[in-house]
């Protein structure tokens, strides 16, 4: 806070998908709050009277609306808005908090532009921030400690099971005419791997926050596309499956890709998939603490160049060949810092969580291919996958 200038910050909004809010509550289960810290002072977070026993779980000191009397400023001036106003002041006042004030969190854009102009008006002893660009908590995030890291393991291995569990069931279906079908006779469509899919996410206690990719043939060569709930599984059509699933309650993500062929592969698939697996394998031998992240980019970008495909780096608006970039930090956030891209200064460091994800895609011809694991890097400086799961093109059925 002293490096930059922050005399004390707030932290405001609801829980959900609120990652500040979450990281300095320890992700105590409480629907909103506020967190204020004056430099050189432990946290204090107020909620509701209703979550004080969830708030005392964060491990913070608590304080909820009744010790600022809200209910009754809400009577005096009628407006819930006006009243978390004189609340907010209340709290600075209580808690000593002056000069530089950094804001966080989750609201809506112009409810927040009136709050903090409000707020300047209201408490002249106070001078409202922000950090357009990497802010004190994307610093924070970037490393994990041994806590942080036992989460994202739990999720990873429970990720693994949901993929393991997901694969299996496609494998149990019968082939009639080169499509999977039921036992009913139906046809196996995307949508029921994905109920399936989901399912398994629910029964090893995770959640989906973002959704998921199942994506065939077209749709697996636009990266973010989700997929098709009507199409069916077909022999020889690539499919992507991207999974990204949060520990329950808003804890931290793993993410990890998979590319496959049910029966047998085209040889463009099998091709491209190869050059994608030679990739990874480069870039995950080469890995450096202390390296810049985005070098592992051009990296990747040197690689594809050489076997003639384009890539964001020789034509920035190509929508084939490689499209994205390397990688990303993982936490709280599914996309988070590190980000292994050309354009950011990041730099490996022990404590780091961050996927390799190189990918090929050629949306007009029906396929695209990626693979992506989680990647851990200890304090000795070694990196280390926590995606166990077997990086096989073809899936054999029927």
């Amino acid at each position: 806070m002293a490096q930059r200038g922050i005399d004390g910050f707030v932290i405001i909004g609801y829980a959900a998908h609120n990652h500040t809010l979450n990281y300095m509550t320890n992700g105590a289960a409480i629907s909103e709050g506020i967190v204020v810290k004056k430099r050189q002072s432990a946290p204090v977070l107020i909620v509701g009277p209703m979550e004080r026993e969830e708030a005392a779980r964060s491990g913070l000191q608590v304080e909820t609306h009744n010790d600022y009397n809200r209910h009754n400023l809400v009577k005096e001036f009628g407006s819930f808005f006006e009243a978390d106003l004189r609340m907010m002041k209340a709290i600075f006042e209580r808690h000593g908090i002056q000069g530089t004030v950094g804001f966080y969190g989750l609201a809506d854009p112009g409810q927040s532009y009136v709050m903090l102009k409000r707020l300047s008006e209201l408490i002249p002893t106070i001078t409202i921030t922000g950090e357009p660009e990497t802010t004190i908590f994307d610093e924070a995030y970037t490393t994990k400690d041994d806590r942080e890291l036992e989460g994202i393991k739990s999720v990873a291995a429970r990720t693994h099971q949901v993929m393991t569990e997901t694969i299996e069931f496609i494998k149990r279906h019968s082939v009639k005419d080169n499509y999977l079908v039921k036992e009913d006779g139906s046809s196996l469509t995307v949508g029921d791997v994905k109920l399936v899919a989901r399912t398994s996410i629910l029964a090893h206690g995770l959640e989906e926050a973002d959704g998921m990719i199942f994506a065939l043939a077209h749709d697996a060569g636009v990266p973010h596309s989700r997929g098709n709930d009507a199409d069916i599984l077909e022999l020889g059509k690539v499919i992507v499956f991207d999974l990204f699933p949060r520990d329950r309650g808003g804890g931290y993500f793993h993410d990890m890709t998979r590319t496959f062929c049910l029966g047998y592969a085209p040889p463009k698939v099998q091709r491209a998939y190869d050059q994608v697996i030679l990739a990874f394998n480069q870039v995950m031998k080469e890995l450096t603490v202390g390296e810049k992240a985005g070098h592992y980019q051009d990296l990747t970008c040197d690689i594809f160049e050489e076997m003639s495909h384009p890539t964001i780096r020789s034509n920035p608006s190509t929508l084939e060949g490689y499209v994205h970039s390397l990688g990303h930090g993982v936490g709280l956030q599914i996309h988070a810092r590190p980000r292994l891209r050309s354009t950011f200064p990041d730099v490996l460091e022990p404590g780091q969580v961050f996927t390799v994800e190189p990918g090929l895609y050629y949306p007009e011809h029906n396929y695209g291919v990626r693979i992506e694991d989680t990647i851990y890097v200890d304090q000795d400086g070694h990196f280390h996958s926590l995606t166990p799961f077997p990086k096989d093109l073809i899936i054999l059925v029927g």
